[in-house]
């Protein structure tokens, strides 16, 4: 009964061990930034002039822009009224 007992223990802290293992490999990626972060110069004109009519009163404008679902899109991070927000624009 003993030796049954020690090897479902060893069985199940083998199998807790193996998870950890495979989960610490993934994390990395998961944090992984998703963009590149580039000048408003590097932005097309069209989508400035959209955010601009959106957010007149923005600051601290700052532009990324990354790949979702295979398509571009550009993100503005800025603050308005004093809260840190993010919008995204399709290419």
């Amino acid at each position: 009964m003993k030796k049954i007992l020690l090897a479902a223990s060893l069985l199940v802290a083998g199998a807790t061990f193996a998870g950890t293992q495979s989960l610490l490999a993934v994390k990395p990626a998961m944090f992984a930034p998703k963009g590149k972060h580039i000048p408003a110069s590097q932005v097309p004109a069209d989508i400035i002039a959209q955010f601009n009519a959106d957010y007149p009163t923005a600051t601290n404008v700052q532009w990324q822009v990354e790949r979702e679902h295979g398509a571009v899109v550009y993100q503005a991070s800025f603050v308005l009224n004093g809260t840190r927000m993010k919008v995204k624009y399709p290419a």
